[in-house]
């Protein structure tokens, strides 16, 4: 009886459906990953403050962009792999807790914990991007109507005293965008596929839009000339001398200069960020109907295709049929690493937006495209919220969190619990990102900004790199997983796909995210612990490794305080991470 897995998990079956198709778990990964990619492709490329050249007849963001995107086919056939024995959903969460001896389900659990908070940070970062995806849209229209409204766009949603989407306006408008939000993800799980899949579709139709129109009518110099009327005089001269001077457009080695300091990782690791989510539909698997691997395999290998295109070519072209250098200098100045000349339209260089400077007289169609890429955005936010709700269904299998917590609705066929919980906290880091709560608590290092109306909040830099730390045990540990699972749990792997290769795969992926993340994070944190430039502390807190830590510090905590409530009422803990989950 104690074996049973009615002693050993909270309930005996998970109450979800399979009711997912190979198409919706392919849309499902392509809306998790594009956010702001369609039109904002080629705003992200400068993120990591690495220099951008062209090499070989393409940017060494493309280059980076397939070599990522190559790495990542080994992930998806450990997760096809995986997912085919362990047909749960949690995806890794599980994988990890039941493969890895000892620490597996401390490793699990951190891993999934550490990931869900990054994904709630990138709710955050989303909306806010939704939200500039509407001025933008505002700006588009005013170009091409000469509106005064719509001209003052940049106005909308911000707090009068910075000019920023912060303050009781920036709040409101979140608030609006998380309802919305919030009536995606409540629909039955059936319903709610439909709607994602139809969006994505749509929202796919507006990318090959921009891209044909972009190709068609995209000028240098119809461009460079229309860009001082309406960014108050820039030119692009300015733009890409600002670049040259910022050292954004030479000086790139693909080759490591030191034992810390490789640059092609620092854009690797931004990559990643663009690419998160491709991956996703391995943490639904529980729900895909049919051939489970088959349905991870194509789900995961078609998004990261579309992820590698639209990271790669699609911008590469685009911008350098504007003039390569004066876009570096835009982005640039748009992420700060520029501070003269200031950011033309007071937005990131979007393509739509650049679009609709070289030629106003299509701006329908640019607002159209526009529309598609503020739709993106908005709906990675609900398959989000879904994807963080499986991970806390298979918490509450486990009793790592309360029964509650995972508790199926039969109308959702989904946790219903759980999908509130996620929309709470996304609200919870809305109210930081708009209002400087964390100063006022005594906590304001863990937001600094040099601008006194934004110290305190949360932002768009520290969100990102929040993201792309906390989420590195999500990457790293597949690949721990996959090189150990045959040796340590044969019994569940025998009839794994690819069973002969797993361990060479996982070795392969475990080397490639090792050697990112100690690059792009490890090596950087140390080298200002040790270098004195920079106060250490102001570093971490400015990049969010501090609130990474705060967030894993409260996750051990949790851990200890549920492993010594299973002690005491008799779980036999040991023998349940022996078992799958519940289907």
């Amino acid at each position: 009886m104690a074996g049973s897995g009615k002693v050993l998990f909270t309930r005996q079956s998970s109450g979800l459906v399979r009711e997912v198709s190979v198409v919706n778990a392919l849309f499902f990964n392509t809306a998790a990953f594009i956010g702001g990619t369609l039109g904002g492709a080629f705003t992200i490329v400068v993120l990591a403050g690495v220099p951008v050249v062209v090499v070989g007849g393409l940017t060494n963001w493309s280059w980076v962009a397939f070599a990522v995107g190559a790495m990542g086919v080994l992930l998806a056939l450990i997760f096809a792999s995986l997912t085919s024995v362990m047909p749960r959903s949690g995806g890794d969460y599980v994988f990890t807790s039941r493969i890895v001896p000892k620490i597996g389900p401390f490793l699990g659990w951190m891993e999934s914990w550490l990931l869900a908070f990054a994904s709630i940070a990138l709710i955050q970062f989303e909306t806010v991007l939704t939200l500039r995806g509407l001025q933008m849209e505002g700006r588009i229209i005013g170009i091409g109507t000469g509106s005064d409204f719509f001209n003052n766009a940049n106005t909308w949603f911000t707090d009068a005293s910075s000019g920023a989407i912060t303050g009781a306006p920036g709040l409101i408008a979140g608030l609006v965008v998380i309802a919305l939000v919030a009536l995606v993800v409540l629909q039955p799980t059936k319903r709610f596929h439909k709607i994602v899949t139809y969006l994505t579709v749509l929202g796919v139709g507006g990318w090959a839009l921009m891209a044909i129109f972009g190709l068609l009518f995209f000028d240098a110099d119809s461009f460079a000339a229309n860009l001082p009327k309406y960014a108050n005089g820039v030119t692009v001269d300015q733009l890409a001398a600002a670049a040259r001077d910022a050292g954004l457009t030479s000086g790139f080695s693909f080759a490591p200069d030191s034992l810390t300091s490789w640059p092609v990782m620092f854009m690797a690791s931004i990559m990643l960020f663009q690419f998160i989510g491709f991956q996703y539909s391995a943490y639904i698997s529980g729900e895909i109907r049919g051939n489970v691997k088959r349905g991870v395999l194509i789900a995961v290998v078609g998004a990261l295709a579309l992820a590698v295109l639209m990271n790669s070519i699609y911008p590469d072209i685009l911008a350098r049929k504007l003039g390569l250098d004066g876009q570096i200098g835009w982005t640039g100045a748009y992420w700060g690493y520029i501070s003269d000349p200031s950011v033309p339209l007071g937005q990131g260089n979007y393509f739509q937006v650049v679009g609709a400077i070289a030629r106003p007289d299509l701006w329908p169609i640019w607002a159209i495209v526009g529309a598609a890429s503020t739709l993106f955005p908005f709906l990675l936010m609900p398959v989000y919220v879904i994807f963080i709700s499986r991970i806390a269904l298979a918490w509450s299998l486990d009793r790592q969190a309360p029964e509650w917590l995972g508790a199926v609705s039969e109308r959702l066929r989904a946790p219903a619990n759980a999908i509130f919980a996620a929309l709470a906290l996304a609200v919870v880091f809305l109210l930081f990102s708009n209002f400087s709560i964390l100063k006022w608590v005594g906590l304001g290092f863990l937001a600094p900004n040099a601008d006194p109306n934004l110290d305190g909040k949360l932002n768009l830099v520290a969100s990102a790199w929040f993201t792309v730390v906390a989420s590195g045990l999500s990457w790293i540990l597949p690949g721990v997983n996959a090189l150990l699972a045959r040796f340590t749990r044969p019994d569940l792997v025998k009839d794994a796909p690819f069973l002969r290769w797993l361990p060479l795969l996982g070795l392969i992926w475990l080397a490639f995210t090792l050697i990112l993340y100690w690059f792009a994070a490890l090596s950087p944190i140390l080298s200002v612990l040790t270098g004195g430039e920079q106060s250490a502390f102001d570093y971490l807190n400015a990049t969010g490794v501090t609130f990474v830590g705060v967030v894993a510090l409260v996750g051990v905590i949790w851990y200890v305080y549920q492993a010594i409530r299973n002690r005491r009422a008799g779980v036999e803990t040991e023998l349940m991470y022996r078992m799958l989950p519940p289907d």
